[in-house]
């Protein structure tokens, strides 16, 4: 039995452009939670370091205690210009078939998540979040690990909109197919 197997090779010009996308920034508020978050984190950095010389501080010299707090507050003031930058990059697009997110400044991480792949939907929304009006949508798909999205800071309308979208479409698919909505 002959198998008639083919795979062509696509040429450059035939791969999708992203750069056309009309991609959508998340809520400007969010940028308030990373921050608040990076604060606590930053506390706790320094907390962490005054207890460790608060316990070796008699081992270390002068020097090398310049030293460690030089690099905890060069750490911290990139781990904040980090979240600074990379906030810009955080944009999302609902399409006809798909869910496309990337973000990242120095790794930059483009998701796309057809609906036909979608399992379930999360939305979530925590306590400072909710102060901002804010909800967060996970869309959790069927296959490997790193399939997933998880858009943090969208409005609440846009990812109730999002997720009755999704749900629709999902609804939808199950039925052409036969199945149960």
């Amino acid at each position: 039995m002959e198998q008639n197997f083919q795979n062509p090779q696509i040429f450059d010009f035939k791969i999708p452009d992203f750069d056309d996308l009309q991609l959508t920034a998340v809520s400007p508020k969010y940028l308030r939670i990373i921050l608040f978050n990076m604060g606590l984190l930053s506390l706790f950095l320094i907390l962490a370091v005054s207890i460790s010389f608060y316990f070796f501080y008699f081992n270390l010299n002068q020097m090398q205690i310049v030293i460690i707090i030089g690099l905890v507050f060069l750490l911290i003031i990139f781990l904040f210009l980090n979240s600074i930058v990379g906030f810009k990059f955080r944009k999302y697009a609902v399409r006809e078939k798909d869910l496309f997110y990337q973000q990242g400044w120095l790794k930059r991480t483009i998701i796309i998540v057809p609906f036909s792949r979608v399992q379930h939907i999360k939305l979530e929304q925590g306590w400072f979040s909710r102060l901002l009006n804010l909800k967060s949508i996970s869309v959790f798909t069927a296959g490997v690990s790193g399939g997933d999205i998880s858009i943090n800071g969208l409005p609440e309308d846009i990812a109730e909109k999002i997720n009755h979208h999704i749900h629709g479409i999902i609804a939808e698919e199950n039925s052409e197919d036969g199945g149960e909505a």
